[in-house]
C-alpha cells in the first residue's frame, strides 16, 4: 500500500479489467505510430534529432508508473523543443547532446525537489496571459525555423525576427516541390484533426510524403531527406557538466520545470475533469521528475504532457496509461529494426508536422478575451508575445513574468477604496452600488481592499489626510473598514501609529472595523497603549459608529 501511493502504475496493474487491453493495445500502437514522426520533428527542432525519440521510449515507462493521470501522454513537445540550448553548444554536436540530456535531468531534478517539497502549486505563478502570449510566441518560433526546411532555403541570424528577416531575399530560391509536401503534410494533419480525429494525421503525412519521394525520386530534385536513422536504443549515461556549464543551465532547467509542470496541469485538469477522477498536483511533480530525468539519462529532450498525442490516444480507445507503455514498445521496435524505412522522410514533411503543432497552439479567440476581460491583460500577452519572437524563448517568459508582478504590485499598491455611507437599516455600504447609502457628517467610513504593507500604507495615509482635510463638517472619528485588510506588515503598523498621534492631536479617533483576529492583533500590538476600558477595535463598522455616538 505504501509502495502503490507513490507509484499509482501499481494500483493501475492491480485493478486492470481484461476488457480494457484490446482497446489500449490499439491505441498503443496508434500513439506509436504518432510519436515516430512527432519525435523526430521535435528533435529536428532542438538540433538533435534522435533525442526527440529517445524521449519518447522510458519517459513514458517512467510517468505510466508515478503518475496519476489516467489518459495523459507525456515525451517532448514543441514548448521544450524550443527552449533550445543550441547557441550554448556553438556548432559542437557533440557538446549539444550533453547539455540536452543535462537539461533533462536537471528538470527531472527539480521537479523531484518540487514535489517532495510538495510545491505543487507553484503552476499557479504563470498568469494567464503570460501563458497566451508564450504560447503564440512558441507557434511563431516553430514556424519560422521550419519556413527553410519547408521552403528548401537557407536563414541565418540568431532570434526569430533575423531569420525571418533572412528568408525574405532568398524567397524566389523556393523549392517548389519542398513547398507542396510540407504545405500537404500540413493540411493533412489539420484536416484529419478537424473532421476524422481518429485518424493520426502525423502518421498518414510520413506515409504519404516516403512513398512519394521513393517512388518519385524527389530526394534528385533538391528535396532534403533525413537521412540515416543510427539503429537501437539509448544508453543510459550520466552527463558531466562543468560548473560553468550548471550555471547557464539553471535558469534554463527551472523555467523548463515549471512550464513542464503547468502544461501538465492544464492539460490534466481538462482529461480528469472529462472522466470524472482528481489530480494529485504533488504525485504530477514526481512523476514528471522521474521521467525527465530518464529522458536526460536516456539522451532524450526535456518531456511534459501533450494536448494532442493525449487527445490521439484518447480517440484510439485508450483505457489506461498501459496505453503510453505499448505506444514505448512501439518506438523501440522503430529504432530497432524500421529505421531504414525513415531514410527517404522529407525534411519539409517534418516541418509541416510541427507548423501543425504550432498551429494547435494558437488560440486566437483569447486575445479577444483578455481584451474584454481587462485590456492590461491583452497588454501582457502581447509583450510575452513580442519578448519570445523578438529575444528568444527565455528571454519573453522572463518579460512576461516581470510585466504580470508589476501588474501585481499596482495593483497591491493602488488597491480599490472607498467611502461608505449608512442606510435606513443601519448597514454601511459604498454610495457607488447602494444610493440609499448616505455618509454620516462627522464620521469618516474609510474601505481599504488589499493587505496593508510597505507599497502601500503611505497612500493609505495620504487619501485619509486628503479625504478629512476635504470633510464639509470637521470629522471626529475615522473608521476603517479592514473586512479585506487580510495581512499588516510592521511598516505599516508604524504609519497607523503616526497616523493615530495626528488624528489625535485633531481631536478625531482612529477605529477599526471587520478586522480578522490575526491582522486586529497586529494592529493592537502596534499601536500605543490605549487608556484603560476604550477600545480601538470592533466586530463591525456599525459598532464603531456607536462607540463614537454616531
Amino acid at each position: 500500500m505504501r509502495l502503490a501511493r507513490f507509484l499509482p502504475g501499481l494500483t493501475t496493474l492491480r485493478n486492470y479489467k481484461a476488457s480494457f487491453l484490446p482497446h489500449d493495445l490499439a491505441a498503443g500502437v496508434t500513439l506509436g505510430a504518432v510519436l515516430v514522426p512527432v519525435g523526430l520533428a521535435y528533435g529536428e527542432l532542438a538540433g538533435l534529432p534522435m533525442a526527440g525519440l529517445y524521449g519518447s521510449m522510458l519517459p513514458l515507462i517512467a510517468y505510466a508508473l508515478f503518475g496519476s493521470l489516467r489518459q495523459i501522454v507525456v515525451g517532448p513537445d514543441s514548448t521544450m523543443a524550443a527552449i533550445a540550448v543550441a547557441p550554448l553548444a556553438v556548432g559542437d554536436a557533440a557538446r549539444l547532446g550533453v547539455l540536452c540530456a543535462a537539461l533533462g535531468a536537471m528538470v527531472g531534478v527539480l521537479c523531484l525537489i518540487g514535489g517532495v517539497l510538495r510545491l505543487g502549486f507553484v503552476a499557479n505563478f504563470l498568469s494567464k496571459p503570460v501563458i497566451v502570449g508564450f504560447m503564440h510566441g512558441i507557434a511563431v518560433v516553430i514556424v519560422v525555423s521550419q519556413l527553410p526546411k519547408v521552403l528548401g532555403i537557407r536563414s541565418a541570424g540568431e532570434t526569430t525576427l533575423e531569420q525571418f528577416a533572412s528568408l525574405l531575399p532568398r524567397l524566389g530560391d523556393t523549392n517548389l516541390v519542398a513547398l507542396a509536401i510540407g504545405a500537404a503534410s500540413f493540411a493533412v494533419i489539420l484536416l484529419c484533426r478537424r473532421f476524422v480525429p481518429r485518424v493520426p494525421g502525423p502518421v498518414l503525412a510520413l506515409v504519404a510524403s516516403l512513398l512519394a519521394v521513393m517512388l518519385l525520386g524527389l530526394d534528385r530534385h533538391g528535396v532534403a531527406v533525413v537521412g540515416r536513422i543510427p539503429t537501437g536504443l539509448p544508453g543510459l549515461s550520466l552527463p558531466v557538466l562543468t560548473l560553468l556549464d550548471f550555471d547557464i543551465l539553471l535558469p534554463v532547467a527551472l523555467a523548463a520545470a515549471l512550464l513542464s509542470f503547468s502544461d501538465t496541469m492544464v492539460a490534466g485538469r481538462a482529461f480528469a475533469a472529462r472522466n470524472r477522477y482528481r489530480i494529485d498536483a504533488n504525485q504530477e511533480l514526481l512523476a514528471l521528475g522521474v521521467a525527465n530525468l530518464v529522458s536526460g539519462l536516456s539522451q532524450g529532450l526535456p518531456i511534459s504532457a501533450s494536448d494532442s498525442r493525449t487527445a490521439v490516444a484518447e480517440a484510439a480507445g485508450s483505457r489506461t496509461q498501459v496505453t503510453s507503455v505499448v505506444a514505448a514498445v512501439v518506438v523501440a521496435v522503430v529504432m530497432l529494426w524500421l529505421t531504414q524505412l525513415l531514410y527517404y522522410l522529407p525534411a519539409a514533411a517534418l516541418g509541416g508536422i510541427l507548423m501543425a503543432s504550432a498551429w494547435g497552439l494558437c488560440d486566437f479567440g483569447e486575445f479577444a478575451r483578455l481584451w474584454r476581460f481587462r485590456g492590461v491583460s491583452l497588454a501582457g500577452a502581447l509583450v510575452t508575445l513580442a519578448g519570445v519572437v523578438a529575444l528568444g524563448v527565455m528571454e519573453g517568459i522572463l518579460i512576461g513574468v516581470a510585466f504580470s508582478i508589476v501588474l501585481l504590485l499596482r495593483a497591491l499598491a493602488f488597491p480599490p477604496v472607498a467611502v461608505l455611507g449608512r442606510t435606513a437599516a443601519g448597514s454601511w455600504h459604498d454610495p457607488a452600488y447602494r444610493p440609499d447609502a448616505v455618509p454620516v457628517p462627522g464620521l469618516l467610513v474609510y474601505r481599504f481592499s488589499a493587505p496593508l504593507f510597505f507599497a502601500n500604507c503611505n497612500l493609505f495615509r495620504e487619501r485619509i489626510e486628503a479625504l478629512v482635510e476635504a470633510a464639509r463638517s470637521p470629522v471626529r472619528a475615522v473608521i476603517v473598514d479592514g473586512g479585506a485588510i487580510h495581512d499588516v506588515d510592521p511598516m505599516a503598523c508604524d504609519m497607523l501609529a503616526e497616523l493615530d498621534r495626528e488624528l489625535g492631536e485633531r481631536g478625531i479617533r482612529l477605529l477599526f472595523g471587520n478586522l480578522r483576529d490575526r491582522v486586529r492583533r497586529d494592529i493592537e500590538r502596534g499601536l500605543p497603549p490605549l487608556p484603560p476600558g476604550e477600545e480601538v477595535s470592533f466586530p463591525t463598522v456599525a459598532a464603531a459608529a456607536v462607540a463614537v455616538g454616531s
